[in-house]
């Protein structure tokens, strides 16, 4: 193979992987202005959630209803006090929404689980805030 040739394969790999993503964001917008839940999102895409959740976050483009911005608020006052804190703390009464914000702040580092892979018996997570996290 030549360098020209693997510079313009190279070239329209960037552009598939871009239009993927322009695709995706699309999409992602216009199932979430229909009010879909993520759940929901995921089943019509048909991937898993934690994928969905990993190309929100890969591309950047979570959009939250106001309930759930709520909950998000929420959160990010829990982080920024710097305590540990427990789930219910950021909703009592959670619908899937708290437990998909916080898998977003662990993947994005800006909390850590204080659970472990002891053979002790599970209590509730608690998640500490990770210093100097963006």
């Amino acid at each position: 193979m030549t360098a020209r040739r693997g510079r313009s394969q190279l070239s329209a790999a960037r552009i598939a992987a871009e239009d993927a993503r322009r695709i995706f964001i699309e999409e992602y917008r216009f199932l979430r202005g229909s009010l879909m839940s993520h759940e929901s999102i995921a089943r019509h895409l048909g991937i898993s959630l934690a994928t969905l959740q990993t190309r929100v976050m890969r591309y950047d483009c979570l959009i939250l209803t106001a309930a759930e911005q709520r909950i998000s608020d929420r959160l990010d006052a829990l982080i920024e006090a710097g305590e540990p804190f427990t789930l219910e703390q950021v909703s009592a009464l959670d619908d899937g929404t708290a437990q998909w914000l916080i898998s977003t702040a662990l993947g994005r580092g800006r909390i850590r689980s204080s659970q472990t892979g002891s053979g002790r018996p599970r209590r509730p997570s608690t998640y500490i805030p990770v210093r100097g996290a963006p």
